[in-house]
């Protein structure tokens, strides 16, 4: 990465930042010791993304996740991932969340762990592509499983 493209990144990276704050602390307190509703990293990876972790389930609301997704607007080559971080839930739910894109949600929500009430309705559609990827995997799965059968 060029010093420009480099500087250009942290510099977007930091309004971004800054901009989710500014939403997120609408709706919750931030906390880097999951004593709060969220945590957004603080950390630069370089790359064109934010990450965020909410403990509070409540924050997966449509509103927030347009909130977050009208950012993006101005930072079309950037996305944020938002990852599922309950209190009490980490030896008992999968890794699951959401990522906010400028122009779709992908949803990987386990709505079979998340307590009842909780939107069924996913938040976004999963792109084609990421439906082919999955069933590929499950088909080398399957073909996997039937090697190992013993006959």
């Amino acid at each position: 990465m060029s010093a420009d493209i480099q500087a250009e990144q942290q510099r977007d990276w930091q309004l971004l930042h800054d901009a989710i704050t500014g939403v997120l602390d609408l709706y919750g307190l931030k906390d880097p010791f999951r004593k709060g509703d969220y945590w957004l990293l603080d950390e630069n990876w370089g790359r064109y993304s934010q990450q965020l972790e909410f403990q509070n389930l409540q924050l997966f609301d449509t509103l927030i996740l347009t909130a977050l997704q009208d950012l993006l607007r101005q930072f079309p080559d950037w996305y944020i991932t938002i990852r599922v971080d309950v209190v009490g839930k980490e030896d008992q739910w999968p890794g699951m969340g959401v990522i906010v894109y400028r122009d779709r949600i992908v949803d990987d929500l386990k709505r079979d762990f998340l307590p009842s009430g909780f939107p069924s309705p996913p938040f976004g559609e999963i792109p084609a592509a990421e439906a082919e990827r999955t069933a590929e995997r499950v088909r080398n799965l399957m073909a996997l499983t039937q090697l190992k059968r013993p006959r």
